[in-house]
């Protein structure tokens, strides 16, 4: 009884833990190349999971491929971040539902930048701080501030994004550079961190959930 009681207030933490955040982990199949494009197919232009994080003064970027970055000659990647003006650029693909009014666009040589694309009279680009971009094999994280992606009507933990692996354009051999898209023909929603303190709150009452199952529990065995 007894393990089984810690293994409740156990479960209760992780519960808390768990429902704290608004998880938005994107899992894409590996070799689904858009029918469209053209262009070599190497495992770094294939998507295998992406999420972006908000965190506390700054939003992650995370993406695993299916190969090494930096494999393809040429390629880069791009989150289409949508703030509450974005559009969809991709109907002429067949994927009206990637909507986006602005990018993160990283480099496998860790640089990287953000682009607001509905800015007047122009878009406007500000490259990330060295160091914003990790390339660790075949996955690629980027830190961007929350001051630079600044609200376009929603709130930050209301963001949503798509990201696609593609080449340059303005080759005749590609007329199509954008390889794949995760999600495959949507946004996906941020995934929101709690703040530490309402960690903490969320704690308590698993604990206090844990403890009353513990009661019931308890009184149930005296009873029998």
């Amino acid at each position: 009884m007894r393990c089984v009681i810690y293994s409740l207030l156990a479960c209760g933490i992780g519960l808390g833990g768990v429902g704290s955040a608004s998880a938005a982990f994107i899992t894409d199949p590996a070799g689904d190349f858009l029918a469209s494009y053209t262009g070599p197919r190497g495992g770094d232009l294939d998507v295998l999971n992406a999420e972006v994080t908000l965190l506390q003064s700054s939003f992650r970027f995370t993406t695993q491929l299916n190969g090494t970055v930096g494999t393809t000659a040429g390629a880069f990647y791009v989150w289409g971040v949508d703030r509450g003006q974005g559009t969809s650029r991709f109907a002429g693909l067949g994927l009206s539902g990637v909507l986006f009014d602005s990018v993160v666009v990283v480099r496998p040589d860790g640089t990287g930048q953000f682009t607001d694309l509905v800015t007047t009279p122009s878009p406007t680009t500000t490259l990330l701080a060295p160091g914003s971009v990790t390339i660790s094999g075949d996955t690629i994280t980027a830190i961007v501030p929350i001051a630079l992606l600044t609200s376009r009507g929603l709130t930050p933990a209301q963001y949503t994004w798509n990201l696609w692996p593609r080449l340059p354009g303005g080759n005749p051999n590609i007329p199509q550079p954008i390889a794949d898209f995760a999600p495959d023909n949507s946004n996906a929603p941020v995934t929101a961190v709690p703040e530490p303190a309402s960690l903490i709150t969320l704690m308590l009452g698993g604990f206090t959930a844990a403890l009353g199952l513990r009661r019931r529990l308890l009184t149930g065995s005296n009873l029998a």
